[in-house]
């Protein structure tokens, strides 16, 4: 539970709380959609920080769906840097949370303050669905993902391996980003044929 004196802010609290009704009272009694907390959080910012895992019922995404209405900005960032799909990413809280925080703007390739993109948080959280939506969104941009994973290979070391485009195979455990740096976005063609099927691997032992 939040701690509504850490927030200052009654909107900010029912919204980490996903106070669905609540949240409507008060944006509709004039509470500043936008307004932040001391940590630089937002409404939106702090309903995706709370969520764990993907949401239970419908309310949660009504709540998103209803702060991005209202002109919530989808990639304010806290003190860290950090936007709601960052946090999205990092708690696993699904391609559907995802997607409607893409379809309101929001940057798949914005960084935070340590370099660290909605990529790299869902890529070290292990959740396909939401890393090809993000991958998706990417390529709608004209933009081509290279990834560079370091997984566990078959001897039982570290082996680093190279993603065109597609996310790492979800049969190899475990996958990570050892620092943004390992992806690489680079302007390309979004409707290029080889785009969404090209598995570019290369393995070389640490």
């Amino acid at each position: 539970m939040v701690d509504p004196l850490s927030d200052c802010s009654p909107l900010i609290t029912a919204a980490a709380s996903g106070k669905l009704r609540l949240v409507r009272l008060l944006v509709e009694g004039g509470a500043q959609v936008n307004g932040r907390n001391p940590r630089g959080e937002t409404a939106l910012v702090a309903a995706c920080k709370a969520l764990r895992g993907e949401p239970d019922g419908s309310d949660t995404v009504k709540l998103l769906t209803y702060l991005l209405q209202n002109k919530a900005d989808p990639n304010a960032q806290d003190r860290a840097g950090r936007t709601a799909l960052m946090y999205a990413c990092m708690e696993r809280a699904g391609a559907q949370v995802a997607s409607i925080l893409l379809s309101a703007g929001a940057n798949p390739s914005m960084e935070d303050y340590s370099g660290a993109s909605s990529l790299v948080y869902a890529i070290n959280a292990q959740h396909q669905p939401t890393l090809k939506v993000l991958m998706d969104a990417c390529r709608a941009r004209g933009l081509d993902i290279i990834i560079i994973a370091t997984e566990m290979g078959v001897s039982g070391g570290p082996v680093t391996r190279r993603y065109l485009n597609v996310p790492p195979s979800p049969d190899t455990s475990p996958v990570s980003c050892m620092s943004p740096s390992d992806i690489v976005l680079k302007t390309g063609s979004p409707n290029s044929p080889e785009g969404g099927n090209i598995f570019n691997f290369r393995g070389t032992s640490q």
